[in-house]
């Protein structure tokens, strides 16, 4: 039965507003505190009202004006006309609590692709006066005593219930503003302190989400509340509530358990349950023309934010990590009905380039990311997104000089991670070197690559006081192209397998690479330097190849076999290996992967186990060498996989129990 809190999020007000096309939008007459002037001693029972203010009804219908026209300036922005977006936005963002939340919003969007410490300032500035609009608006404690009171057990249902539609609003955005600035100053600012005043204030945003959504509940039982509600309202709930619980539920078992402690909990099926019903999908998740008509009524200001988020769950996270409750099918059609409506929009565009690739479609992904980039101009940061990922594809594809071209192109223009970007281009120019004939051009190549790799380790950077785990991972590999007199093995396929991007390769490249394999374990010597790290490192990427080439159900009996005797290599192996001390960990990941496959959930959780352990204990010890016992190469990351992996695992297991019920 569907619950009451479900028919709140799927509930259309009669007060919202009517599907709007994008267009160019008259201008506001004035935010909504341009009309409101009560002082920060307001009390909760007797709200002061000077006589100059106009009545509750105007100031309430002046508020949903400006949320129709934030919502034209958002679909501005999901068409890429962003510029457009920022025209309406901007001049009205310092009196009307909207505007300066949509603002804040794409500013926030373009620092984090930046990571220039004057676009977050500015963000960080808006932010703030967002909060303080909303501060302004929300409803007021009556005395000392009870602001005290407030802030210690903060917001309760009872105090939603006696807010008006304004100030129910003012919380939410309360609430959104503070969480966002929150992330962003865990990022900006590297202090201890910093971190555990933003960790409250996270807290606090997600206790507020949770008293609102109660409030959703108990209001559609309530007819004269029902009408209170509205689409902006409950997306904005839908929204909030539906990421926390996405992104809790996809933390490690020990992340959780701490969270768990401080208050925090979450439901995946629930999150994403919010999340569907915003945008009026129903459970067969099926569309026609009846379901678009539905669908397209659903005009709530971040209903297109909770539909981005379902596909990026899908479509995008499910392949890098191996989540549950996943529904791909269901994912296009969201981003099929998102791209009827936005067919210029930059993200959607990316997004089907995704779909393409997990589609191994590489073609077609190609050619989507290069709609994408041709779209919009304004923001070059959305560009080399899509530039990222052309890259990936040039390197599974092999074309070497396409590849190095992109990096390079990256590497002068995008702030992300310059240690990256000129890891990527070494190993570009570095395989097209080791294929050229011509040995003039080879040693001129390869004189870049050695400068290239020299500069690894000068450009890590870090965040929030941490260094980024994929740049101490390309700094390491560019040691050890240094130590190994200039040489690397299969480096192309290494850092696919970092980027989980050895899955979208098509079956005609896969078999060719598993010929670059076994030859490159023919012409291993045992006088290598790092001979034992080489050979688990070839042994791991031909187990994985095998694997890809078995689900797709090319040579299924010989693969498997090829697939348990590479990574019996790599196990046998593993005392010995000096540097690549992650290849030990990553085959266990791999072993658990095919024992997935086979419904052998048992021993899955074995290998997944072996992960888990070394990490709980902070011990080990796996290889030779001074820097066995240290924590290895994308660890974290792996930990990540192999939590949720465990979660699939666990669900299948319980479906093979009622199957067999």
């Amino acid at each position: 039965m569907e619950s009451k809190l479900v028919k709140s999020f799927s509930f259309s007000s009669k007060k919202s507003s009517s599907s709007l096309p994008i267009k160019t939008p008259t201008t506001p007459t004035g935010g909504i505190l341009s009309k409101l002037s009560a002082p920060f001693g307001t009390t909760k029972s007797t709200p002061v009202t000077p006589a100059s203010s106009p009545p509750l009804e105007s100031t309430q219908q002046q508020f949903m004006d400006d949320i129709a026209q934030v919502r034209v300036a958002l679909d501005l922005f999901l068409n890429s006309n962003i510029n457009e977006a920022e025209e309406i936005l901007k001049p009205h963002y310092k009196d009307s609590l909207y505007y300066s939340l949509g603002y804040s919003f794409i500013l926030y969007l373009k620092c984090v692709m930046t990571f220039q410490h004057d676009d977050i300032n500015m963000t960080l500035d808006v932010l703030k006066h967002t909060i303080g609009l909303a501060g302004r608006l929300r409803r007021r404690d009556s005395g000392w005593f009870d602001s005290i009171t407030s802030w210690v057990k903060g917001t309760t249902l009872e105090d939603v219930k006696q807010m008006t539609v304004v100030e129910r609003h003012a919380e939410l955005v309360y609430s959104e503003a503070y969480l966002l600035k929150a992330l962003l100053s865990i990022l900006y600012d590297e202090s201890v302190m910093s971190f555990l005043r933003e960790s409250l204030n996270i807290r606090s945003s997600y206790n507020t989400y949770l008293v609102l959504e109660k409030y959703l509940e108990f209001a559609t039982t309530q007819d004269k509340l029902v009408d209170e509600l509205d689409d902006h309202f409950t997306s904005g709930v839908a929204l909030g509530v539906g990421c926390f619980n996405l992104i809790l539920s996809m933390l490690p078992a020990s992340v959780i358990k701490v969270a768990e402690f401080i208050g925090f909990s979450s439901d995946r099926a629930h999150g994403l349950h919010v999340l569907e019903v915003v945008g009026g999908w129903d459970k067969c998740h099926s569309i026609n023309d009846k379901r678009s008509a539905v669908i397209a009524a659903k005009t709530g200001l971040r209903r297109e934010l909770c539909d981005m988020v379902l596909i990026m769950y899908h479509i995008v996270l499910s392949k890098i990590v191996p989540l549950s409750n996943v529904d791909i099918p269901f994912a296009e059609n969201i981003l099929n009905d998102c791209l009827n409506r936005y067919p210029r929009g930059v993200f959607f565009l990316y997004f089907n380039g995704r779909l393409m690739v997990n589609k191994r479609l590489l073609d077609k992904a190609e050619e989507q990311y290069k709609e994408a980039i041709e779209t919009q101009k304004e923001w070059k940061q959305l560009q080399h997104m899509c530039f990222w990922e052309l890259g990936i594809i040039y390197i599974m594809r092999q074309e070497w000089q396409n590849a190095y071209d992109v990096y390079t192109g990256l590497s002068k223009d995008s702030n992300w991670s310059k240690a990256v970007y000129t890891y990527l281009k070494a190993i570009s120019l570095y395989m097209l070197a080791n294929e050229t004939t011509d040995e003039t051009v080879k040693a001129t190549h390869m004189k870049k690559v050695i400068s290239y790799m020299e500069q690894v380790n000068g450009e890590k950077q870090k965040i929030a006081g941490k260094s980024i785990p994929m740049e101490k991972y390309v700094s390491r590999k560019a040691r050890k192209f240094k130590s190994q007199s200039n040489y690397l093995l299969l480096p192309d396929l290494e850092i696919l397998n970092a980027f989980t991007a050895l899955d979208f390769i098509p079956v005609d490249i896969l078999n060719n690479n598993m010929k670059r394999i076994d030859a490159a374990l023919d012409q291993l010597s045992k006088k290598n330097k790092h001979y034992e790290d080489d050979l688990c490192l070839a042994e791991f990427l031909r187990a994985i190849t095998s694997r890809m080439l078995y689900e797709q159900g090319h040579n299924t009996s010989q693969m498997h076999t090829t697939h348990e005797k590479s990574l019996q290599v790599v196990f046998d192996n593993a005392d010995k290996i000096l540097l690549d001390h992650y290849i030990y960990y990553f085959s266990h990941y791999e072993k658990a992967r095919m024992l997935v496959l086979d419904k052998d959930y048992t021993q899955a959780e074995a290998n997944v186990q072996v992960i888990l352990k070394a990490n709980d204990r902070g011990h080990y010890g796996k290889g030779s060498g001074p820097h066995a016992k240290n924590k290895y190469s994308l660890a974290s990351a792996l930990v990540f996989k192999c939590h949720n992996l465990m979660t699939q695992i666990k669900l299948a297991k319980e479906e093979t129990k009622r199957y067999i019920l």
